[in-house]
């Protein structure tokens, strides 16, 4: 019996010895909390710790899928980031919320990188009919999953407030704060009191790990995923202006490329083509801009068309 008892301690005892280095096996946190706001004791925080120890082997699998999924998106992403003077930090929210998968439709119905859903898209002008649903479009949903980011933050004054906030709204985390009369990220996320729901502290939690694992692995210069990280896809996007209609088939016919791959950056035109009532911007390649001016732009301008690089 007693040979039990010590045997099933030590089986206890497991998860916290493999915590005891947990700031070694993730050297980045500091800077990851930093940037989020968040206390750096919390990496000591026990139910954060558990978190990661049952979390950090499937996260890296979906971390690595991610990443090979997101190298048409990535760079745009972060010039847009860089541009809006938001930390890069904030792409681990995409990549959680969607894997760079710009197709990506939830069960309730959030769609795109960014996982908008259908009224926030209104509120942020992204426009959704028969033929369009611009919270698919890489561009613009970038531009307005930070415009909201910054929007939710004006609020909150907490960039980890502002992520939770954006899984479940700014109402809920204000509710949570009076609840619990405090906005500390350790009382908020308390497994013996529910002031928020338990979605949003696995949500928290989840960002946070990703981007512990992401930026661990931009460290390891002679690890594989670390190369591709460090040398994703140089080629960025950039919007330019077509005529009403315009077919995705015609604008690859003419820039000589696989239209697969204009489709993927274009998820957000329903049918494959640009809408009929006005001209309208799609995504090409930037290391096609040029040939866009001379072979599309070109014919058009001349014909007092006149149509234009649009950069984001």
């Amino acid at each position: 019996m007693k040979i039990y008892k010590i045997l099933i301690f030590s089986l206890l005892l497991l998860p916290t010895l493999a915590f005891s280095n947990l700031r070694d096996e993730f050297p980045s946190y500091s800077y990851i909390f930093t940037e989020f706001d968040v206390p750096e004791d919390f990496i000591d925080n026990p139910e954060f710790k558990n978190f990661v120890y049952r979390h950090k082997y499937d996260y890296t699998k979906r971390f690595i899928k991610a990443v090979k999924q997101g190298q048409l998106v990535v760079p745009m992403m972060k010039n847009i980031i860089y541009e809006r003077d938001i930390s890069p930090i904030f792409l681990y929210i995409a990549m959680v919320e969607s894997e760079f998968n710009t197709n990506a439709r939830s069960r309730t119905g959030a769609g795109g990188l960014w996982q908008i859903v259908v009224n926030t898209a209104k509120e942020l002008r992204l426009r959704i009919n028969s033929e369009i649903d611009e919270r698919y479009d890489p561009v613009k949903s970038t531009n307005a999953a930070i415009k909201y980011l910054y929007h939710i933050n004006n609020n909150l004054h907490s960039w980890y407030l502002t992520t939770m906030a954006y899984n479940c709204g700014n109402g809920c985390v204000n509710k949570a704060i009076n609840r619990a009369g405090s906005r500390r990220l350790d009382v908020l996320m308390s497994a013996k009191n529910s002031y928020i729901k338990k979605e949003t502290k696995k949500y928290i939690q989840k960002v946070l790990l990703m981007a512990m694992i992401g930026e661990n692995y931009l460290f390891k210069q002679n690890d594989r995923v670390g190369e591709i990280m460090h040398t994703m896809h140089r080629d960025g996007i950039t919007p330019v202006r077509v005529r009403s209609g315009e077919k995705i088939s015609t604008i690859a016919s003419l820039l000589n490329m696989n239209q697969k791959y204009l489709n993927k950056i274009n998820p957000h035109l329903k049918s494959g083509h640009a809408p009929y009532n006005r001209s309208y911007k799609i995504n090409i390649p930037s290391s096609k801009v040029r040939d866009f001016n001379q072979r599309y732009a070109g014919i058009y301008r001349q014909r007092n068309e006149y149509l234009s690089v649009n950069i984001y």
